[in-house]
């Protein structure tokens, strides 16, 4: 019979010396869904080797075209506080590691799962320093990475369980160029989108910390594209916010001679997508184009309040709670999304 070893029994990660790359991974609450609450912070120092770029075929969920492949494995590993009070206290020279070769459990004994997103200093750890900061950019690379796989090849048992160990934990991730922004001084939420070609909003995003909301009191006359434009949000986003709900009471429009999607939509300052989405008869596009004339007398469902109708003062609103002109920290950091490529002149699609 084949006995396994614990790991507690094992040496320490052949590979500990040599690793050439620190990583900071966040855990969520819902493994993989990025866009739910961090819980937890995970920082490891791996030996990684470069595979390949990514191609259009090999994309999916956090990994795009141009993106680098690389495998290797987990030297040692610690974990941090879920809301730093220093943004680099991931690079500090001086970390209380506390495995090698593996991930450390949370209190309740998950782990940090895959996918997992965040960041990658790829370059000689003895430039890093204590209290943590950026290193300089010269002989390393600071940017994203999104984490695909942990100790996959490794399987359950068998020399797999003995080699694993030894070698420490497998990882698989991508690489994500030019991803991250060094905020400057004198940077807002505004000034880092409009450098970046990118919106508030995507920034919120990408970015838990400065996604918190707050809530506001209405004033009469103030309308849904004043607080958007306002806030740096859209309107669709105040109104998928579950505490706004009572933006979202529909009411009917009775469709008279030669009304379409596109007409109605025009009307009320929405959208064919959002009119599709309220009323399913007419969801697929293919069935109802944006320019076909409906039915006589059909009643439409729309939102209760239109984005220029003024609203009524006294009411409960959740807003973000930085604004488009709220100054960043200088010296921390922020994820980018991907960088947009021009489209190519096509026709617009009926949506």
């Amino acid at each position: 019979m084949t006995v396994t070893p614990t790991p507690a029994a094992l040496p320490k990660s052949v590979l500990q010396p040599y690793a050439n790359a620190r990583l900071l991974l966040y855990i969520h609450q819902l493994p993989g869904r990025f866009d739910s609450a961090r819980i937890g912070r995970m920082v490891c120092e791996a030996f990684l080797k470069r595979g390949r770029m990514v191609g259009e075929s090999a994309s999916g969920l956090g990994i795009d075209s141009g993106d680098f492949t690389y495998g290797g494995y987990i030297c040692r590993s610690a974990l941090l506080t879920p809301q730093p009070s220093n943004p680099w206290d991931w690079l500090s020279a001086e970390v209380a590691w506390s495995e090698t070769g593996y991930r450390p459990p949370l209190a309740d004994g998950r782990f940090c799962e895959a996918p997992a997103q965040g960041a990658i200093w790829l370059g000689s750890l003895a430039q890093l320093q204590s209290p943590g900061v950026l290193p300089p950019m010269g002989r390393g690379q600071l940017t994203g990475l999104t984490l695909t796989e942990f100790a996959g090849p490794f399987g359950a048992g068998g020399i797999g369980s003995l080699a694993q160990p030894l070698l420490g934990e497998r990882l698989e991730l991508v690489l994500k160029p030019n991803r991250i922004a060094i905020v400057q001084a004198g940077d807002t939420l505004l000034s880092v989108a409009e450098r970046y070609d990118t919106t508030v909003d995507t920034l919120r995003s990408l970015n838990s910390d400065i996604s918190s909301t707050t809530g506001i009191t209405t004033a009469a006359g103030a309308t849904l594209n004043d607080l958007a434009a306002l806030h740096g949000t859209t309107v669709s986003w105040l109104r998928d916010q579950p505490a706004n709900s009572w933006l979202l009471r529909p009411e009917g429009h009775t469709v008279i001679e030669g009304e379409t999607l596109t007409t109605v939509a025009q009307l009320y300052g929405t959208t064919r997508s959002t009119l599709r989405k309220l009323n399913r008869t007419y969801a697929d596009y293919r069935e109802w184009p944006g320019d076909a004339p409906l039915p006589l007398g059909e009643v439409l469902n729309l939102f209760a309040i239109r984005p220029a109708s003024p609203l009524p003062g006294g009411e409960a609103l959740v807003v973000p709670l930085y604004w488009p002109s709220t100054a960043l920290v200088p010296g921390s950091w922020l994820f980018l999304p991907r960088r947009r490529v021009a489209a190519s002149a096509s026709p617009e699609p009926d949506l």
